[in-house]
């Protein structure tokens, strides 16, 4: 993959020229949250960020750089996690969205790989196009994107194959298998997710350890490269599609 430079790495005409020709920012979104012994606390982010570099290579527009951390009070049992509250999240997105609209940026894509960053999400977006004019914001959920595609067998489970793909893609050494030894019991964290992830019907999780006691659960079959480029690929190229119909590029 050619490399592709993020907000942070660019030069202020470097980010000027993306922005005058594209009018497009693509802003990855996660969490900093234990998953599990064989997985970085890094996981979410890192994952959107992976997804969020293919995607623009494909869409255009300004890879902005984001906190990484997320929503995720159900996770505060294991140190290290770090959490934001809704409030802040609301404001850092709003702060950043504005600030992007002020160099030109009418388009804007949030990227998440983190579930409960979506209540505070919705409601930056909502508040963002209520204030700025022409603006459009297309919230993409790539792991989402990922289960629909390649979940059918392992699923989307947290800390299972699904997470540690990306992660293999550009940060292997981040990686950890053999410590992959202890998942939680995987009809439990199945009917767990079911019910959080109900559209008409949910709860919110309170602490990760009521679903799955060690932090972790599902299943890892295959991390071959020839399955980390199918899933990384697939993955970007239909939420780049995606996001290609929503803005009409």
């Amino acid at each position: 993959m050619k490399k592709i430079k993020t907000l942070m790495e660019m030069t202020n005409p470097e980010a000027e020229k993306i922005l005058e020709e594209t009018q497009m920012a693509i802003i990855p979104l996660g969490s900093v949250e234990q998953h599990g012994s064989h997985l970085p606390l890094g996981t979410d982010y890192y994952a959107a960020e992976s997804f969020a570099k293919r995607i623009v290579s494909k869409t255009g527009g300004l890879l902005v750089d984001f906190a990484p951390f997320g929503v995720t009070p159900l996770h505060m049992a294991f140190k290290g996690t770090v959490t934001l509250r809704s409030e802040t999240m609301i404001s850092l997105m709003t702060d950043i969205i504005s600030s992007l609209y002020r160099h030109g940026a009418k388009k804007i894509v949030l990227l998440n790989w983190h579930e409960r960053n979506l209540p505070a999400i919705e409601i930056a977006t909502e508040n963002s196009q209520n204030q700025l004019k022409e603006i459009r914001i297309l919230i993409v959920h790539a792991h989402f994107i990922a289960k629909e595609k390649y979940g059918k067998i392992v699923g989307l489970t947290h800390g299972g194959e699904l997470e540690i793909l990306p992660i293999l893609a550009d940060r292997p050494e981040l990686v950890h298998l053999e410590l992959a030894i202890d998942p939680s019991p995987i009809k439990k964290g199945q009917k767990s997710d079911k019910f959080r992830r109900d559209p008409s019907i949910y709860y919110i999780p309170k602490d990760v350890r009521s679903m799955y006691k060690t932090g972790w659960y599902g299943e890892i079959n295959d991390t071959s490269k020839k399955r980390i480029k199918e899933v990384m690929d697939g993955t970007s190229a239909e939420a780049a599609k995606r996001i290609k119909e929503y803005f009409e590029i």
